[in-house]
């Protein structure tokens, strides 16, 4: 307990040391006084305009972020010193109140797939998850156009993880968002839609890997810096260079990412008169939203000694429909692979990945969904060395229901076939109960 609570404290304080993009952060809402579903549509998931407040380095659209801020800023550099860079520093500001959110999650998991007999498999029904982590968000602005994000997880096992921690640069040229920049530990945006928001568990098209060798998939947390802005307010794109995944390596990976929205907010947020940002009805936003991607990359794979590089593509695209209170939207992915299994050189293995999902409003507080994944890829026999095809599919369906702005449940079932181990029918694979509160 002890080294519990003694670890707590280190992640705070190193959050203001450090002091984004996957809750609902309160202190946005004490920072501007207003609710988190001015910007979430059943948290973490963002609405049009909390995807425009993202885009725009957490602050308000169309320059109106001074006027909604309710917590007066701490003024640094020439404000406070009341003279002109490059004789004082240049001007900056400090949140008011501390920009640290904290969140607490727990799960009860029901597992139909468990059999006593074999050790690796979870138990039948388990409350083991319950309080299993808290998650500490440092997010807010350094001033116009300087941004900041960081996240640290703490486990009930002691164990610490940094997550995502960056900077965000605004209005590099002009005023209206056109050319920013991200840097630090990022996660490389490749969809017109947060992908790291999913309310319900990860899609496989970002965080499966390949194989258990060749383990990079594009919500790997890389370290890198990436230029993105926003055109005419419904055109965007963005485009990074990263680090890149396993190993060690010289090589450096590349990505680029085009977008257009057609009807709803547009990307920026700015309308005739600005956005309300007490609209009563935010999860409506008639729209389609589409875009493009390719991501080139290189992972080393094996031990540091017998180091094997696999060179890959993946290319694809994703769609966002709203139309009153239905959210359809989905992506795809094709990728081809040099060399990802170890030791075989120069066997190339391509793999299709999609996934498209329904959300429905019912009420504010209450949202249910269903998603659908296919997953088609080659693996190699060891033995034979022989190629084979599989796909692997499954349904989750699941629903949450906010029984305060802050505190959510979540319920999901997955029900899946797996083409590698010889499924021929769906099968209940998972049921979870979940809870998250935010503070």
């Amino acid at each position: 307990m002890k080294r519990f609570l003694f670890v707590s404290v280190a992640v705070v304080m190193m959050l203001q040391v450090f002091s984004a993009q996957s809750y609902a952060i309160p202190a946005f809402a004490r920072k501007y006084q207003t609710s988190c579903a001015t910007c979430h549509n059943g948290f973490p998931k963002l609405n049009a305009f909390g995807e425009a407040f993202r885009r725009n380095g957490y602050q308000f659209p169309g320059g109106a972020d001074p006027e909604f801020i309710k917590e007066q800023p701490i003024a640094l550099g020439a404000d406070a010193y009341k003279r002109v860079f490059p004789d004082a520093i240049w001007p900056g500001t400090l949140p008011a109140t501390s920009p640290i959110s904290l969140f607490m999650n727990g799960e009860v998991d029901y597992n139909p797939k468990y059999d006593p007999a074999d050790a690796t498999t979870a138990e039948r029904f388990s409350f083991g998850n319950l309080g299993n982590s808290i998650e500490a968000v440092a997010a807010g602005t350094f001033g116009q156009d300087l941004s900041f994000w960081g996240h640290a997880i703490l486990n009930s096992d002691g164990t610490l993880e940094l997550n995502r921690m960056f900077l965000i640069f605004s209005n590099l040229v002009g005023d209206n968002f056109n050319l920013n920049a991200r840097v630090g530990v990022i996660e490389p945006g490749l969809f017109s839609f947060s992908t790291h928001r999913a309310w319900m568990e990860g899609y496989w098209l970002t965080t499966r890997p390949f194989s258990g060798d060749m383990g990079w998939s594009i919500e790997e947390t890389q370290k890198g810096l990436e230029a993105n802005g926003m055109v005419e307010g419904r055109f965007g794109y963005s485009a990074g260079v990263v680090e890149g995944f396993g190993n060690i390596h010289s090589d450096k990976d590349f990505y680029g990412h085009v977008t257009y929205k057609f009807g709803g907010l547009p990307l920026d947020g700015v309308i005739q008169g600005g956005p309300a940002p007490n609209n009563p009805q935010p999860y409506i936003d008639n729209s389609l939203t589409v875009g493009a991607f390719v991501y080139r990359g290189s992972s080393a794979l094996g031990p540091v000694d017998t180091t094997q590089y696999d060179h890959f593509t993946m290319a694809g695209g994703d769609i966002n429909a709203y139309y009153s209170r239905f959210n359809l939207f989905g992506g795809i992915g094709i990728r081809t692979d040099d060399q990802p299994f170890v030791g075989t050189l120069s066997q190339s293995a391509n793999t299709t990945v999609w996934f498209s999902e329904l959300d429905v409003t019912v009420f504010p507080w209450l949202l249910p969904g269903v998603r659908f994944e296919s997953w088609k890829s080659q693996n190699l026999d060891p033995v034979s060395g022989a190629l084979s095809s599989y796909t692997d599919t499954q349904i989750v369906p699941g629903i949450v229901a906010l029984v305060r702005p802050n505190v959510k449940f979540t319920l999901r079932t997955s029900i899946a076939k797996y083409g590698l181990s010889g499924d021929t029918k769906y099968q209940l694979r998972q049921v979870a109960l979940l809870l998250a509160v935010g503070v």
